[in-house]
């Protein structure tokens, strides 16, 4: 419990919304060859702490990017706007450094600047997944993992964001678009707003893996370990690795339910809510003579994850959403780690007009070197919130690994 106690002292702001997939992004990075250069003193030094397998590991990134809401949503007037997130993560890996205790210890800082374009779109679908709608500079994660003796179990425990092992796809994590990861508007507890957990995870084979975990569902007490609304997530995950049986093309199937306990905050009680989801990753094609750890190709995925509560919510809640969409990695030649993507999200809504929204994008993403990544993005918003007229958004992210 040391690891809870620390965590309220860092953070800065509080909000109901979760963001998914902008961690996933340095996966793809490894595709690109390591260019040769010289070190200088500091940086031998630094690298001697932290980069060796001295059990120290600290990786920081920057993402920034410019979008601008070219027609529709609410306003076009000033919606040119510049957003950064800056994710400083320290791993440190206790038995390497000779601890009492076993297992790891991992910290996540945030710092977001600029702003986004939620003001000028409105859409339910949050425009970008580095978006914390109010800037924030906090210890996102603070959680101590352990493999459990003999039993193949894997317990996590401290502050961490749902979508870090949770309704998450690696086949989408490319995208922009916040709801290729976890819908902000889903009342989940992720980025900006994690909280304590425990989780427990095990492989039954190479093929299954089971994970389980509960949450403090909403974070309304800034000053405390837990908030003080009473309410709890619970939340259990089955996933099925497997290929195909003619070309060996690799594939996932996930299913997890999800429950949430009453409660009461200042804006009102926090219904009894529960929900199911269901996860497809597919590669289609895979092109002949490509790496098998970094295979190219194309992939699909989709996702639905309909949601039901006893009454209405103080925080947002989408009844039913549902995603698709397709990626192809080295589409070009001679470029062979970039990612190029369509996909589309429809969600569910009861605020009146249609009450339904449905966002489209496209992108490309393209790895530069082994420290910068530029990603150009189109999105198109029908009716954003069910309210507003249809929105077009264009933007380039970049991102530096320092």
């Amino acid at each position: 419990m040391f690891l809870l106690v620390a965590l309220p002292a860092y953070q800065s702001v509080g909000q109901e919304c979760a963001v998914e997939n902008v961690v996933a992004e340095d996966a793809s990075i490894g595709c690109v060859s390591k260019s040769e250069s010289a070190d200088t003193p500091d940086q031998i030094f630094l690298d001697s702490i932290l980069y060796s397998d001295n059990g120290i590991t600290f990786q920081p990134v920057y993402y920034g990017e410019v979008f601008t809401n070219a027609h529709g949503g609410i306003s076009t007037s000033n919606s040119t706007h510049y957003e950064g997130l800056l994710d400083l993560s320290l791993s440190f890996d206790l038995e390497k450094l000779n601890a009492p205790i076993p297992g790891q210890i991992n910290v996540l800082f945030q710092n977001t600047h600029g702003r986004g374009l939620e003001q000028n779109v409105g859409a339910t679908q949050i425009i970008s997944s580095i978006d914390s709608l109010n800037n924030i500079t906090q210890m996102s994660e603070l959680w101590w993992e352990v493999d459990l003796y003999e039993t193949g179990i894997t317990m996590r425990v401290g502050r961490q964001d749902l979508s870090s092992e949770f309704i998450t796809m690696d086949t989408a994590s490319d995208f922009i678009n916040s709801a290729f990861g976890l819908s902000p508007s889903a009342g989940l507890p992720s980025f900006p707003a994690p909280s304590p957990a425990v989780v427990l995870m095990t492989d039954l084979s190479s093929d299954f893996t089971v994970k389980a975990g509960i949450w403090d569902a909403y974070r309304s007490n800034e000053a405390g370990i837990f908030s003080d609304n009473g309410s709890a997530l619970l939340i259990g995950e089955f996933e099925y690795r497997y290929s195909t049986p003619l070309r060996q093309l690799p594939g996932i199937l996930t299913a997890g339910i999800t429950y949430e306990t009453p409660g009461e905050v200042p804006s009102g009680a926090i219904p009894r809510a529960y929900g199911y989801y269901f996860q497809y990753e597919q590669m289609l094609i895979r092109e002949a003579g490509c790496d098998t750890d970094n295979p190219q190709g194309l992939s699909a995925f989709a996702q639905h994850f309909p949601t039901y509560s006893s009454g209405n919510s103080p925080f947002p809640l989408i009844p039913r959403d549902a995603l698709t969409g397709i990626t192809y990695t080295g589409l070009i030649r001679n470029r062979d780690a970039d990612v190029t993507g369509a996909g589309a999200g429809w969600v569910d809504l009861d605020q009146g007009g249609t009450d339904q929204e449905v966002m489209i994008e496209v992108f490309y993403k393209a790895i530069v070197n082994e420290n910068l990544i530029i990603q150009p993005d189109l999105q198109y918003i029908t009716t954003p919130s069910g309210i507003y007229p249809d929105a077009f958004v264009a933007g380039i992210r970049f991102q530096l690994n320092l």
